[in-house]
């Protein structure tokens, strides 16, 4: 959510906004000059993505993925960019590629996992293994919560 304002005193942003850290956010805004345009930025801040939730691809998804490939005798993955057509070998790492790609096709956006947080990477997966379960008849087995504790 965006707030455009002109810096004129405080108040003028107290105002609009109500009670947050006017300490903080007065620090911030001293740096610019009376008169300066600026805006206040309010956005909602996720948790990080987990190291159990990338385990969880590398170790479980991905696996599957590149097995279920095989049993179809698919051992290679045919990549199209725009009218080229490019044969890869089926490895982890092209398999990751693959299902970025396929997720990009659907939203619009391809993934970079060095930034994602939590919902974007459980989205992430979730669609991994939908995309699987409908192309490829491949059940992926739920995330185990005790994993570390083996019984």
């Amino acid at each position: 959510m965006d707030f455009p304002f002109t810096k004129t005193n405080r108040h003028t942003i107290t105002e609009m906004l109500g009670n947050l850290d006017w300490v903080a956010i007065g620090k911030l805004v001293s740096g610019y000059k009376n008169g300066q345009k600026c805006k206040l930025s309010i956005v909602k801040v996720s948790k990080p993505k987990s190291l159990e939730q990338l385990g969880y691809y590398y170790a479980v998804i991905l696996p599957q993925a590149v097995e279920a490939f095989a049993e179809n005798e698919d051992y290679s993955l045919l990549i199209k960019v725009g009218d080229k057509e490019i044969e890869v070998e089926l490895t982890l790492e092209n398999m990751d590629n693959f299902l970025k790609l396929r997720y990009a096709a659907m939203t619009g956006e391809f993934v970079n996992k060095a930034e994602m947080n939590m919902a974007e990477c459980s989205a992430f997966e979730d669609f991994c293994i939908k995309w699987l379960a409908t192309w490829l008849n491949c059940h992926v087995p739920p995330a185990d919560p005790n994993w570390r504790n083996p019984a």
